[in-house]
């Protein structure tokens, strides 16, 4: 019989904290309260850790919005962060900021669609920090050179016609071939061992509905088809793949876009607002944990109802 208390609940003579069950952002002070519960208790020792303690994580395109916040949950979480960035002052910034708030970063200035840079930047992680253990493949852009975007192209019926060989390629090589690089260079070092893994791909609600431009929408489609064929071969090995597809985000990215058009969006929108980075993070944070062990090969989609089903 299980006895519930402001802590936990007791199970078979031990009392098991709310955490244990419950992630989030902050924790009401019951929640918090269940270390002292547990030294209280005298039943066994605390155990409660960081989400992400022991593990080394890689964040790409870790230099601003999205990577800088999920480089500073996860740290704060535990991880040792990895910072990649094309960059390298943007990356130094993001590892900077885990630093001072007390954790464990360095960071890498490369481009991810460059094959032996990549195997390079693994080296240097293994020299400093061992095997990376969970990859968030969050490199990426919404335009590329060539794409007609700078020439009087609004993403119509004429953007292909209008999109060049280079911009097109460059928006693959970018989101498909630098997240099958890191991918690859990962599981190259955990695939047979011990270790549990974690690859979290950030695609995007364009790549569930086709919306924004035809490359970007392409690039992010393939990877939630990547990463569920990589789930169905990584799970012998207790490596898991799940992908997020973030909504309308308060990013760099859409510095830009029209403030007509952003009140707009937070006007269909059920929940009333443009998401946070933090939104994303703690997406991000529950599929690179041990909370997550049994979900592999699945798509979590933040947007506030803007997209559903």
């Amino acid at each position: 019989m299980a006895l519930a208390s402001a802590c936990g609940f007791r199970y078979r003579g031990v009392m098991v904290p709310y955490r244990k069950f419950i992630g989030g952002r902050q924790q009401s002070h019951r929640f918090a309260d269940s270390r002292q519960c547990l030294a209280d208790d005298h039943d066994e020792e605390d155990t409660l850790m960081g989400r992400l303690d022991g593990k080394v994580a890689l964040v790409t395109g870790g230099g601003g919005g999205l990577g800088t916040a999920i480089s500073v949950l996860f740290a704060s979480e535990g991880a040792k962060v990895v910072v990649q960035d094309l960059n390298e002052a943007a990356a130094a910034a993001t590892a900077d900021q885990v630093i001072a708030n007390g954790g464990e970063a360095m960071s890498a200035a490369c481009d991810v669609s460059d094959s032996k840079a990549i195997e390079a930047m693994f080296a240097d992680i293994d020299d400093r920090f061992g095997p990376v253990t969970v990859l968030v493949n969050n490199a990426g852009v919404d335009s590329t050179p060539g794409d007609g975007s700078g020439e009087g192209n609004t993403g119509g019926d004429r953007q292909i016609v209008d999109m060049s060989d280079d911009g097109w390629q460059r928006m693959l090589d970018i989101h498909l071939n630098g997240a099958f690089y890191c991918t690859r260079a990962m599981l190259s070092r955990v695939i047979d061992t011990d270790l549990k893994a974690s690859v979290v791909c950030m695609s995007s609600i364009a790549g569930l509905a086709g919306w924004g431009p035809i490359h970007y929408a392409t690039a992010k489609a393939g990877l939630l088809g990547f990463v569920r064929a990589m789930a169905r071969f990584c799970a012998p090995h207790g490596i898991r793949a799940n992908a997020v597809c973030p909504g309308v985000i308060d990013t760099p990215m859409v510095a830009g876009v029209d403030a007509t058009m952003i009140e707009g969006l937070k006007m269909i929108t059920p929940a009333g607002r443009i998401g946070q980075p933090e939104d994303i993070a703690y997406a991000a944070l529950y599929l690179a944990s041990d909370e997550s062990d049994f979900v592999t090969g699945e798509t979590i989609t933040p947007n506030g109802g803007l997209v559903i089903g």
